[in-house]
């Protein structure tokens, strides 16, 4: 019985941090924090944790998903919108937007995480069972 719950912390501790991760990345150290993620996913990758293994994927996969709305959405109506305040505006507030929800699907995933539950906000499930 003791053996089972070790196992089970130590799976919730991957989670856990690969979420805390996420949440990191967004909100105090983009760039680095997504470095370090890609780096724990990388080595991560053939342990027999399913759990962790499940919060890293959807963690990496949701940080790119977000970089690329961000960039590829903000970017461009930066560099069509720039010159007058209205479009300044409109790309702030999509930017805005979209950072606030995917912080609140990193909140969500890290309330699975501590939980114990798997987390799937895409529509690609992790490959792990």
């Amino acid at each position: 019985m003791n053996n089972i719950k070790n196992v089970k912390k130590k799976q919730s501790s991957l989670a856990i941090a690969a979420q805390g991760l996420y949440l990191l990345n967004l909100l105090f150290l983009p760039g680095l924090a997504f470095l370090i993620l890609i780096g724990l996913f990388l080595r991560r990758q053939k342990t027999p944790d399913l759990l962790g293994n499940c919060h890293l994927y959807q963690a990496v996969l949701l940080s790119g998903w977000g970089l690329a709305l961000l960039v590829g959405g903000g970017l461009p109506l930066w560099l069509l919108l720039h010159d007058s305040p209205a479009g300044i505006t409109m790309t702030l507030l999509y930017i805005i937007v979209i950072h606030t929800g995917f912080v609140l699907l990193g909140i969500i995933g890290l309330a699975k995480a501590i939980s114990g539950q798997h987390f799937h906000p895409c529509s690609k499930r992790c490959p792990y069972p």
